[in-house]
């Protein structure tokens, strides 16, 4: 017909489709952005619970190092087992469905207790992942739940896991084997194994980086302590797992830390820390009468935590370690501003531990000099 263009059709068709490829190109674009964005997130969700993981296993471990290594600078001693349980029931702060299936992803570990570390003494029929059920024919519980109303005024549920049934089946077991008890673990499927058993220091020092409370501090008496997971999660070298372990140590296997445990605040502490630089140079006189003193005057101020960070020096020194990762570590959780309770040194307590540090590379010359002392 005249005045009408044959072609228009045919170019809105071609618009049309051309409109419709490029809608699709900018879905497909879209829905990639959006599928990698959910692949990373979950990336990154599997690489926190791994890191997370990680680290307390590998506290758990350094304190099993420390209960052993530092045995002579303990007072109070057990038998310590040279392997690591661990189930997603006993962490602290309850797991949703979500984080549990990313946590078996990650790492293998589920509700069950799991080996989840083995010293190289262990036996070699066990290996990491194997499922315990008993321990000396005791049954490991399942999930309980510990209810403490005053987590309310912090800022906190009241309602966390509890792992304090199996840490009673577990002290026993190092009771039973200190009075020459084999301790014996169950396996999955009823398969026993014979597990040999090494001297350390007693009480239990724990942590977890799934802390309902990451930022607190507490032991009950001499028996157990916790080490904030704020502080686990800045630890990054076995030196400093050691150092957090050591700290908590001190409060349950030490005869001052016993001590005060049993009497009065006012009763006048008396001065044991420094059995590493006894040690080392039996009768030389290493641990000066102003060293004494000035602790002395700081654990006053400072109370306990004090002589627990000198603890802590004296035990990274004895496994081989360096003593200053203690001040080091403090210096990182103050810069990241991480709430780790009594760990964080106040000033009379760096210096004190400055000076310790002072004594202990003393020690440690003196140690390397030539016998006779002359060139």
């Amino acid at each position: 017909m005249p005045g009408v263009n044959r072609w228009a059709g045919a170019a809105d068709n071609a618009g049309m489709r051309a409109a419709c490829h490029l809608f699709a190109r900018l879905f497909i674009v879209a829905w990639l952005a959006v599928s990698g964005a959910a692949h990373a997130a979950k990336d990154f969700d599997l690489y926190w619970m791994k890191t997370r993981f990680d680290h307390e296993i590998a506290f758990r471990a350094a304190a099993i190092h420390v209960a052993w290594g530092a045995e002579a600078l303990c007072d109070d001693t057990t038998e310590i087992e040279p392997f690591v349980l661990w189930s997603a029931n006993a962490v602290p702060k309850r797991l949703s469905a979500d984080e549990r299936a990313l946590l078996k992803e990650a790492t293998g570990m589920d509700d069950q207790w799991r080996l989840a570390w083995l010293d190289e003494g262990a036996p070699d029929d066990l290996r990491i992942g194997m499922v315990v059920t008993h321990i000396n024919d005791r049954p490991l519980p399942q999930q309980s739940t510990r209810l403490d109303m005053t987590a309310v005024f912090r800022g906190n549920s009241p309602l966390s896991a509890d792992d304090g049934g199996f840490w009673g089946v577990l002290l026993q077991a190092r009771a039973e084997a200190l009075e020459n008890k084999p301790m014996v673990l169950t396996l999955e499927g009823g398969r026993k194994v014979t597990v040999e058993t090494q001297a350390g220091c007693a009480g239990s020092v724990i942590a977890s980086a799934f802390d309902n409370e990451p930022d607190r501090f507490w032991r009950q008496g001499n028996k157990r302590a916790k080490i904030p997971g704020n502080a686990l999660m800045v630890a990054s070298t076995p030196d400093e797992f050691r150092w957090l372990a050591a700290f908590g140590t001190y409060f349950q296997a030490t005869e001052r830390a016993i001590g005060r445990a049993e009497v009065a605040e006012s009763v006048s502490p008396v001065f044991t820390v420094g059995k590493v630089l006894t040690m080392a140079l039996p009768g030389s006189g290493v641990l000066l009468t102003l060293m004494e003193q000035q602790t002395e005057r700081v654990i006053s101020v400072d109370g306990l935590s004090s002589s627990a960070d000198l603890f802590a020096n004296e035990v990274v020194l004895a496994l081989g370690g360096d003593p200053a990762v203690g001040l080091k570590l403090n210096e990182r959780m103050r810069e990241r501003g991480a709430g780790v309770d009594e760990l964080l040194m106040t000033d009379f307590r760096k210096a004190n531990s400055q000076t310790h540090l002072e004594k202990l590379r003393e020690v440690i010359v003196q140690k390397q000099a030539p016998a006779g002392g002359g060139s």
